[in-house]
Order: structure tokens, then C-alpha cells, then sequence
């Protein structure tokens, strides 16, 4: 246990006292629409009882718009009835991933096999889309424990899987990845998340109490993570000793960010059980972990946590993108506010987190504004990996429930869960999430993968209809996705800034479009996009409640 009880208990007398609710949270809710959406995947890890590691991880979801119709499409990860192989193509119906494509009316459709996902190698782990090669098209990363693989989207609805020819087959344990530019030259990079050095033939069982349960990552070495370079010519290199990122974390989640405002963009990378890093970009193809100086290495008490998930965004609206981990259970999750001198301080206590999360174990996470008053909303993704954790300690669960909390405007949250829904009250184990807009509505939606269970594609139904923008970057100069490049939008003595990213949260990739709410403000003053190529490029008057196409002008 990370912090005392009786700490704790302190922290929740006070914060339940002061922290102010949000008048407009009531109005906030979300509907389960999977059903009705015509999703009728189900996700398999092969569960046995020799309890091999990999079964417990779940898998990701991605949203995307893969056939350039202006509607999200949805991709989700199988892991595969069995991990013992991972090199072995998997070829049955129920353990295939899959594509489905959103019909523009609420439904979607299953694509996988006219799309040309035929085989999928490797027991499934994650996946993330990005335009690597600037064609237009929204390609495919797939992370597995066995072999990953790229597929590169043709622009006819079909996908070539590339990944020999990419040199980007990574055939370890691989979790997450996140495309971003560090060398600036256009072409996105990627960054792959390693997780164990962990073999079939020589997994061992883990007895905790006389109850045979999952080994935990303290059982097994670190795995190396992977930075590939893009060619710019369809192929990538492994960069990642002489570059400096070698090494040998126990890597869950990984997002590129800017942390710091320099222009250069750095990865953030949550390892389980281990000191997270931070990669400043030392302008010159090297990078340096910065993590302990700047505040993010530990939690408060200078722990390592067991790190799953990674989120950013601008929850105080202080011009600075804070980072939000996911924790396991017996543990707070971790938020760090940005302070903007190259330091993080970690507020989980301070703004009505930590005692919510202590017993839950997240995985999946995101910042959103979900009712569209310009602040910053946060969903969790919950899920034991034990599943017998109840037989250890009583007062835990497998299935668990996922939480939503609201933004009190004040710099801190309200735990509004209960009130949000009816999902929120049904009991899952929950893993990868993703959002986005799939019903061009005007709010955010949320998708959920769940382990050995069926995703939950949660419709946004909030009441409250305020103002939103939604932009779409298309860089010329920088990478077409616009990826890196950050946005602030200026109301009336208001300012938003959010960051383009891709992948984050667990396993998984949102909608790269930008969605600003906006309050009841009826114009967008301004528009600041400054792209990675250096370039600043101002909008004015803009009209509000419709999605907007920004090109880089040079």
C-alpha cells in the first residue's frame, strides 16, 4: 500500500468538504449504444489455468476514419484463444480483429474481411492509426505479444499489410505505440511500448497466499522499448540506442508530447512497477530521461506506481498540458500538473482523485470536455487483472466499475459516476479507450474495450447543448495528420489549448480531430495553430457548432 490509511483519510475529510460540485454535472450522460450500433464483437484472451501472463492484459480500440467519409470508423483488437504461439497466425472468425465501418446513421457494419484483414499475427495487444506515409490515408499499427504489424491503407477501403517491407515488426512483447515527428522533417516516427521479457516455456505460476494467481511485472526483466525513424520513403530504421532511448522499462502506455513548449516533441512512457520516463528531445536525434528532475519518475511519496494508462490535456486551463496515469488497486491514480518551468507537481489529492481511485485499478483513460463548458472532463477504464483477487483481499474485485469525473471549474473534479449513466453502475473489466465524435453530434463519445467481453461504444446524450468547434489539421510542410501541432482557440477572454496526438491511453487511438467546447460563446475570436514546422497560423470570426478544415498555408 503506497499511502496510509489514515493520510488517506485526512485527504477525503477534507476534500469532500470543499470541493465544490459542478451545477451543470447532473446534466451530464451517456448511453450504452453497442447493440443498437450493430457491434457484435467479443473479445477473446484464451484464459487458462496455467494463468499465462499475457491473458490478463486485455486489448485496445481505435477510433478512425478510414475511408475519408467524414464518419469515425471503428478497429478493435482480438488477443487470440491462446497465447502459447504467438507467432502462428490466428484464422478463426472469433479471433480476428476488427474493422467496422460507421454507416452515418448511428449503425456500423463489419468490413474486416472486404477490407483485407484476413490473418492477424501475434496474440493482440494494441492498436493506433496515423497517415505515416502523407497519402491521405489513415494506415494501421498493430501491437502484439509476438510480431506487430503495419498495414498501409490502400484509399480504396482495402489495407496491404506492409510490415516487411516497413522493417517495423517488432516481435516482442509490444503494448502501446504512439506516432509523432522528432526530427521535425515531416514523416512520422513511431515509438513502440515493451513490456516484459517473458517467455511461455519458462513461465513460472506466482502463489500469493495459497491462491494461484497471474504473476505480477516484478516477477520478470523489463523489455527494451522501440523508436523507429521514418525514411520518408515507406520504410522505417531502429534508432532507438544511438538515440538514447534504450532503456529497459516495463512500458504500458506511451504518448509524444511537448511538454515543455520548446518546439521539439517528447515522449512520455508509463511503466509498470518501475520509475516512468521522460524523454526530453535534445534537438539533435537524441533525448535525454528527464523524468526524475521534472517530478513524473514517482508519485508524491517517491514510489514507482504500477502504470497502465496516459492521458493530457489542459484541465485547469492555464495554457499547460498536464499528464493524467492510471494506477493499479491500493494505489491513487496520478495527476501532474504541468507548472511550466520543465516541472510537474503531483495534485491527485488536491483536486478530488485519489480517494475514488484507491481500490480501483484503471487501465484506459482520457481527458474530454463532455458538455462542452471549456473544461476538461476525465473517464477511467477499470479492471482487475486478478481474477480471483477477491479471494486475497476481500474489499477488491475483478469486474469493476468505470468512473467519470466532472470538472468543477475550480481546478478540481467531482466524482460523478453514479449519475451518468446506467454503464456506470454494471461492473466490467475494462482496458483500452478511445474518443471521438461518431455521430457528429457536436459532443464526445467514448469507446471501451473490455477483457473476455463484449466493447462498449458509450453515445454522448448530454442535455446541456452548448457551443462547440471540432478542427481537422491537414499539415503540408509537417506531417499531413498535423500531428505535434497545438491549437488555441480564444473566446472572450477565454483560452483553450490542446495538442494533436496519437495513441495515449492504453493500447489505444483517439480521433486526432480537435473538439473545443465552448461554452455559450457564439464566435471563435481566434484561432493559433502552431505547426511543427514553426509555422503560426492565425483564423478570426470564426463560426461556432461545425467542424472546420485547416490547411498549413505554406
Amino acid at each position: 500500500m503506497n499511502i496510509s490509511a489514515h493520510l488517506l483519510l485526512i485527504y477525503i475529510l477534507i476534500y469532500t468538504f470543499i470541493i465544490p460540485i459542478n451545477a451543470d454535472a447532473s446534466v451530464i450522460r451517456f448511453s450504452d449504444q453497442t447493440r443498437a450500433a450493430n457491434i457484435n464483437f467479443r473479445h477473446n484472451s484464451g484464459i487458462s489455468n496455467h494463468k499465462y501472463l499475457p491473458e490478463t492484459m486485455g486489448a485496445g480500440c481505435l477510433f478512425f476514419d478510414y475511408d475519408k467519409d467524414g464518419n469515425l470508423d471503428i478497429y478493435l483488437v482480438n488477443s487470440g484463444n491462446t497465447c502459447t504461439n504467438p507467432s502462428k497466425p490466428r484464422t478463426q472468425t472469433d479471433e480476428m480483429n476488427a474493422l467496422y465501418r460507421n454507416n452515418g446513421d448511428g449503425t456500423f457494419t463489419d468490413v474486416t474481411e472486404q477490407s483485407g484483414f484476413v490473418r492477424n499475427h501475434g496474440y493482440g495487444m494494441g492498436c493506433i492509426s496515423a497517415d505515416y506515409d502523407n497519402d491521405g490515408d489513415a494506415d494501421l499499427y498493430l501491437t502484439n505479444y509476438g510480431k506487430n504489424q503495419l498495414y498501409r491503407n490502400n484509399g480504396d477501403g482495402t489495407f496491404s499489410d506492409v510490415t516487411t517491407h516497413a522493417g517495423v515488426g517488432d516481435s516482442r512483447w509490444s503494448v502501446s505505440a504512439s506516432f509523432g515527428d522528432y526530427d521535425l522533417d515531416g514523416f512520422l516516427d513511431l515509438y513502440v511500448v515493451n513490456y516484459l521479457d517473458y517467455q511461455i516455456e519458462t513461465a513460472h505460476p506466482c502463489i500469493l497466499e495459497g491462491v494461484h494467481i497471474y504473476c505480477g511485472p516484478h516477477e520478470y526483466p523489463g523489455a527494451q522499448d522501440t523508436l523507429y525513424r521514418n525514411n520518408g520513403d515507406g520504410t522505417f530504421t531502429d534508432v532507438t540506442v544511438k538515440s538514447g532511448v534504450s532503456n529497459a522499462g516495463k512500458g504500458l502506455g506511451v504518448l509524444w508530447t511537448d511538454y515543455n513548449n520548446d518546439g521539439q516533441p517528447d515522449i512520455f512512457v508509463a511503466n509498470d512497477a518501475v520509475e516512468d520516463f521522460l524523454y526530453h528531445n535534445n534537438g539533435d536525434g537524441t533525448w535525454t530521461d528527464v523524468a526524475v528532475s521534472a517530478g513524473v519518475a514517482y508519485n508524491s511519496e517517491g514510489r514507482a506506481t504500477a502504470s497502465m494508462g496516459v492521458a493530457n490535456g489542459d484541465y485547469d486551463n492555464d495554457g499547460l498540458l498536464d499528464l493524467f496515469i492510471t494506477n493499479f488497486s491500493l494505489e491513487v491514480n496520478s495527476l501532474f500538473h504541468n507548472d511550466g518551468d520543465g516541472f510537474y507537481t503531483m495534485t491527485t489529492f488536491e483536486t478530488g482523485l485519489a480517494e475514488p481511485s484507491f481500490s480501483q485499478l484503471g487501465f484506459g483513460t482520457q481527458f474530454l470536455d463532455a458538455d462542452n463548458n471549456g473544461t476538461l472532463d476525465l473517464f477511467v477504464a477499470n479492471g482487475h487483472v486478478w481474477d480471483n483477487v477477491a479471494k486475497i483481499t476481500p474489499s477488491l474485485s475483478y469486474k469493476q466499475t468505470c468512473q467519470f469525473f466532472a470538472n468543477t471549474g475550480e481546478g478540481t473534479f467531482s466524482d460523478i459516476s453514479e449519475k451518468v449513466g446506467a454503464f456506470f453502475t454494471h461492473p466490467v473489466v475494462a482496458r483500452g479507450t478511445a474518443i471521438g465524435d461518431y455521430d457528429n453530434d457536436g459532443d464526445v463519445d467514448i469507446l471501451v474495450s473490455c477483457s473476455n467481453d463484449m466493447p462498449v461504444l458509450l453515445r454522448n446524450d448530454t442535455q446541456i447543448r452548448n457551443n462547440w468547434l471540432k478542427i481537422k489539421l491537414v499539415g503540408t510542410k509537417s506531417n499531413r495528420d498535423g500531428i505535434g501541432s497545438k491549437v488555441m482557440v480564444r473566446t472572450d477572454g477565454f483560452t483553450q489549448i490542446k495538442e494533436v496526438t496519437c495513441g495515449g491511453s492504453y493500447a489505444s487511438g483517439s480521433d486526432i480531430s480537435l473538439l473545443f467546447g465552448l461554452d455559450t460563446y457564439s464566435e471563435v475570436e481566434t484561432i493559433e495553430v502552431k505547426w511543427q514546422s514553426g509555422h503560426i497560423q492565425r483564423l478570426s470570426n470564426i463560426s461556432v457548432n461545425q467542424t472546420i478544415r485547416i490547411e498549413e498555408n505554406r
